[in-house]
């Protein structure tokens, strides 16, 4: 029972995972959303530029019916007929072949960011396995495909029919109108149908995101286990960390140790705090901490300044406030320097004696 509950994803995912899958390409990605800013964008070009459109067309119409009725047909007369069409249209399909390229490229970046990666187009054998190909088939993925498709072609159908519905006496007349008029009516009908369409399309597209977001972090949860391998590989394995710091504390007190035979003096608590502080005045403002220690570390620095004849001067006070309050290398704070002083001059009193 155990096993099994430690082996589901109930994890939220690391950062250190989601930049990994960011690597692999597997972002929060919608379709959907790139096609309704695409849209969107084609109606703003029909809604500024579509008159201009719509008479370019009437106009490129025009000219090759009154050139076809006048003159004997021929493959050339076709052909220039052709080129002349195709110059006057391809004005118009330009802004929508830029707006395709800017629009799509501008729909990615403000989902997922720039994240360019070549690894969703590496093959992979797993692909190909029959087993993951059938469960694909029945995935959230390909459901959520199948309802989307299933969405829209319900609302282009319900869409189509009540915009004819309500446009069908507009469509009878046009059978009466001139050719102008018939293009900016086909257009205006055009138009209301597509815009309404948008409107359901950016409802689906905003559905369809929050859906990709939450089925991307459902993928990357992780298992409690995950989490510990993971954190034993970002942070190390705390065993072997510790192990470091207390090789590291070993070393640090070593070197400490080597100090304690050329400081001036060691004041003890006497036996839980001692403190070895060195005073060259020539090269030092204030005495220096060169070693320090607690318990059986301060024993040992007591006993290392009996074995190399350095005074140790008993001042519980003083050693237990400099151990707190300073670090090795550190000067003496001035708070102390009274009292640090009043103790090296009764050691360098008595070495003097003892000289």
């Amino acid at each position: 029972m155990a096993e099994g509950s430690s082996a589901e994803k109930t994890e939220s995912p690391s950062q250190k995972r989601r930049d990994d899958a960011r690597k692999e390409g597997q972002v929060a990605f919608s379709r959907e959303v790139s096609a309704v800013a695409l849209l969107g964008s084609y109606l703003l070009i029909f809604y500024f530029l579509g008159p201009m459109m719509i008479d370019s067309f009437g106009d490129a119409f025009r000219h090759s019916f009154i050139n076809l009725s006048m003159s004997e047909l021929s493959l050339p007369l076709v052909e220039e007929l052709a080129n002349g069409y195709i110059r006057d249209t391809v004005v118009v399909v330009i802004p929508f072949f830029f707006a395709a390229i800017v629009v799509g490229i501008m729909a990615s970046v403000v989902q997922v960011g720039f994240n360019l990666t070549g690894k969703p187009l590496i093959p992979k054998l797993e692909k190909l396995s029959p087993l993951k190909g059938f469960g694909r088939i029945f995935s959230k993925q390909s459901i959520s495909e199948l309802l989307k498709s299933l969405f829209k072609m319900g609302v282009i159908g319900y869409i189509g029919y009540y915009t004819f519905e309500t446009s069908m006496e507009q469509i009878i007349n046009l059978i009466d109108m001139d050719s102008r008029i018939l293009f900016s009516s086909l257009g205006s009908i055009l138009g209301s149908f597509v815009f309404r369409l948008f409107l359901a399309f950016v409802i689906l597209a905003i559905f369809d995101y929050m859906f990709q977001r939450w089925d991307l972090e459902q993928k990357l949860k992780m298992t409690k286990q995950e989490v510990k391998e993971e954190h034993k590989q970002t942070e190390g394995d705390p065993a072997l960390k510790a192990r470091i710091r207390q090789v590291q504390q070993q070393l640090s007190q070593a070197r400490m140790m080597q100090e304690v035979p050329n400081s001036d003096v060691v004041i003890s608590n006497p036996t839980h705090f001692a403190i070895a502080l060195k005073y060259d005045r020539e090269v030092m403002q204030a005495p220096q901490v060169v070693a320090k220690g607690l318990d059986y570390v301060a024993l040992r620095i007591i006993e290392i300044a009996g074995e190399n004849e350095v005074i140790v001067y008993h001042h519980p006070g003083v050693a237990r406030a400099l151990y707190f309050q300073t670090e090795l290398g550190d000067s003496v704070p001035e708070e102390f320097y009274k009292a640090v002083a009043e103790i090296l001059a009764f050691v360098y009193k008595t070495k003097k004696k003892k000289k």
